[in-house]
């Protein structure tokens, strides 16, 4: 996940240096100690391809401004006016982020340790290496206060107007459902990190870097709210409502006396009939079922009903409960003051029925 795969004659050039300055080649500033010019975080949660500076060092030539992507469009990472700073990100993604630290010079390559990379097939070395960081822990990373475990790789390749942006550092955490939403992270530079003349980087640039994570959030519902009435989808009995967030949720945080579920009939012509389910008796919090979805971003809500058997999904399978009765109008919508929490801690409320009223219709088991 966080190996940066070398070739061999790569990693020997990394391990003894080069004769000439490849630096002066590549725009690049081997004079003075190592500075940081920028601090990106992933906050791109469409794509996962923008780093967002979170810091940009002042009154400095070198730093990034307008940089080039690989899909030929470009992006701002440092204002053109190199008197102001950057903003801090605020919303690094929950599942995805992690930080990219950005130098003005190549650094010693020893800030990481080359693993040689075994063949599956021939259990011997194939000629690549994977870098990671996990060991020579080149920074002090903190998230709500709390250090993080992290691992990563070191990458001499790039500059200020390459993307990725480098040389750099590539951090992220190793288990990210340990970060809480919305909670504030810090990165330290140690002493570790020096250039391949052996200074280190000024004790004034090793600290000052902030980002937020993202808050928690609902993105999505299986099924969706009709965007029009009588756009209503309709489901299988035995296919539950799936709510899934941006972060790791909590499946257990969500409790039954938050959410609503009313049930009724269809409509004369077998469609919803959502105002006769909005004028229902709720479903009563022992009949409300809740639980994970199994890919650490979902939660599953659906009725307890043994009464009803669904097909199983092959030949031969014992029946299951259905998630719900067949051929019905469902209306779900969420509590006032609900509170919903991802595996770290960090909270959110769901939307109201002013904003999220989802009705839709169940078919034939």
């Amino acid at each position: 996940m966080f190996a940066h795969r070398l070739a061999a004659a790569s990693a020997g050039v990394l391990a003894i240096g080069a004769c000439t300055d490849p630096e002066a080649r590549t725009d690049l500033r081997p004079a003075g100690p190592p500075e940081v010019l920028s601090v990106l975080i992933m906050n791109d949660a469409d794509s996962g391809l923008i780093e967002t500076a979170t810091f940009c060092r002042t009154n400095d030539a070198k730093r990034p401004t307008i940089v080039g992507l690989p899909d030929f469009s470009t992006t701002q990472v440092c204002d053109d006016d190199a008197s102001k700073g950057a903003d801090k990100v605020m919303d690094a993604v929950p599942t995805t982020w992690f930080v990219r630290v950005m130098f003005d010079e190549l650094l010693d390559p020893r800030v990481e340790d080359l693993i040689e990379v075994i063949s599956p097939e021939t259990n011997l070395p194939d000629g690549t290496y994977d870098g990671t960081i996990a060991n020579t822990r080149p920074v002090v990373l903190r998230c709500g206060g709390n250090e993080i475990d992290y691992d990563g790789y070191y990458s001499p390749s790039g500059n200020n107007v390459t993307w990725p942006l480098g040389p750099s550092l590539f951090i992220q955490p190793a288990d990210l459902s340990t970060v809480a939403t919305s909670s504030e992270c810090t990165l330290e530079i140690r002493d570790i990190v020096r250039d391949k003349t052996g200074e280190s980087v000024p004790m004034a640039s090793r600290t000052g870097y902030s980002w937020n994570i993202a808050p928690l959030e609902l993105t999505a519902s299986a099924p969706a709210p009709a965007e029009e009435p009588g756009d209503e989808e309709e489901i299988t009995p035995d296919a539950p409502l799936v709510l899934t967030f941006n972060g790791f949720i909590n499946a257990a945080s969500l409790a039954a006396a938050e959410v609503t579920i009313k049930e009724a009939p269809l409509a004369g012509d077998g469609s919803a009939d959502c105002a006769a389910a909005a004028a229902a008796t709720r479903v009563a919090d022992g009949q409300i079922a809740i639980g994970p979805d199994g890919d650490g971003l979902s939660i599953n809500v659906n009725i307890r009903n043994a009464a009803v058997a669904c097909p199983g999904a092959m030949a031969g399978d014992p029946p299951v409960a259905c998630a719900w009765n067949p051929e019905r109008t469902y209306l779900i919508e969420f509590a006032p003051g609900n509170e919903v929490a991802d595996q770290a801690g960090g909270t959110a409320s769901l939307p109201e029925a002013a904003a999220y009223s989802l009705c839709f219709t169940t078919s034939a088991p």
